[in-house]
């Protein structure tokens, strides 16, 4: 048996646990944070992220609790449609995108993990991670100590495993950020993911999360990376959205709890190769993290869950596992990093020569459709 630690229980943590667990690993999972949620309103998950969810055993479960539409409508300031094109689908009766709650993705990915097996310590971290001749072991922040066949750092943005093991670099912020906002679809609103554009500053769209509800993002300017207080984020993002009309005005006007709207800001990394030292690996946002201008962040997540549990079957040694794992992942990752910060860099300076958001979305969508 495979003794196996994960650290961090984000999304990426849960899933890993729930397909190794599921192998036969024996999965333990250290959280730094003293409780097990996810903040955050809601996320989208394209195609590849529905596919690596099929391959997870979970798409049915997440279907039950989303909602899935197969065509991206882009709209005017005025809330009017300038073009809609059909998004790829990886399956019989798989939409193009399914929207949810992302605690409810969470929940649905630890609820397995834990069934499985893995078991989970919270309000603890790595100090020091060392790999041994035929192990690694790991010291802890409340002072015990661990041995483990295979270490993964599927801690986030800011990894803590990347500073100790891997790099010191940073993630770069991106001088913008997204507010996000649970709230009631509208009637008559049709089953398509719909995108805004018109107004130089901010960049909105609406993704379906069930018959009845949804969630609005918009993505804006950010100077630094400092954080508006709570209470004012409602009034904050009903001023981003004034300049667009149509469907827009009943939705800003419902956008006022101040527990339904999340702030993030948006950084990027991506961890230079090799994502792999001896037996501890990145994975997940802390060896890529990105803007979600192509909504593939949790997709390209889920995706190394996948791709790790493949190569770990077929390799000869997990040394050997993790370094094909790197060699399958890097590129694509670093694809979507670099196409999405693109994206967000027009947005920001939308009279930039040649700027093509949305031919570049398009095909980035269809790219994302191929194999991994």
């Amino acid at each position: 048996m495979t003794r196996t630690l994960i650290i961090g229980a984000g999304i990426t943590g849960a899933a890993t646990a729930h397909l190794l667990a599921g192998k036969g690993h024996d999965v333990e999972i250290a959280e730094i944070g003293e409780e097990l949620r996810v903040l955050g309103s809601g996320i989208t998950l394209i195609s590849p992220a529905l596919r690596a969810l099929d391959r997870l055993g979970v798409l049915d479960e997440c279907m039950e609790h989303g909602y899935g539409v197969s065509e991206f409508t882009c709209l005017d300031i005025d809330g009017q449609e300038l073009f809609t094109f059909p998004l790829p689908t990886l399956g019989d009766n798989m939409p193009g995108i399914v929207g949810m709650l992302r605690p409810t993705l969470h929940q649905i990915l630890l609820d397995h993990a834990l069934a499985a097996g893995a078991k989970v310590r919270t309000g603890i971290g790595p100090t020091s991670i060392t790999n041994t001749e035929d192990g690694v072991q790991v010291t802890f922040t409340d002072g015990t100590e661990g041995s483990y066949d295979l270490v993964l750092g599927a801690d986030g943005l800011n990894s803590t495993v990347r500073a100790m093991l891997f790099t010191q670099e940073k993630p770069v912020f991106r001088e913008q950020g997204c507010l996000r906002a649970v709230v009631a679809k509208p009637a008559g609103l049709g089953d398509r993911e719909h995108d805004f554009s018109g107004d130089p500053i901010a960049h909105p769209g609406f993704t379906i999360t069930g018959p009845d509800s949804m969630y609005v993002y918009c993505n804006v300017p950010a100077a630094d990376t400092s954080r508006p207080a709570q209470a004012d984020l409602p009034r904050i993002m009903r001023d981003f959205l004034a300049p667009y009309g149509g469907v827009m005005n009943e939705v800003r006007e419902s956008i006022t709890d101040p527990e339904k709207v999340n702030y993030a800001l948006y950084e990027t990394i991506v961890t230079p190769k090799p994502w792999h030292q001896g037996r501890v690996a990145l994975i997940g946002d802390a060896a890529h993290s990105t803007t979600p201008q192509l909504a593939a962040g949790g997709a390209m997540c889920l995706e190394d869950v996948v791709v790790l549990g493949e190569e770990l079957d077929r390799a000869g040694s997990i040394p050997e596992a993790l370094a094909a794992f790197t060699e399958r992942r890097y590129e694509r990752c670093k694809f979507v990093v670099d196409t999405s910060v693109q994206i967000a860099a027009w947005q920001l300076r939308p009279d930039t020569p040649g700027a093509e958001p949305e031919v570049v979305r398009e095909n980035a969508f269809n790219v994302l459709a191929q194999p991994f």
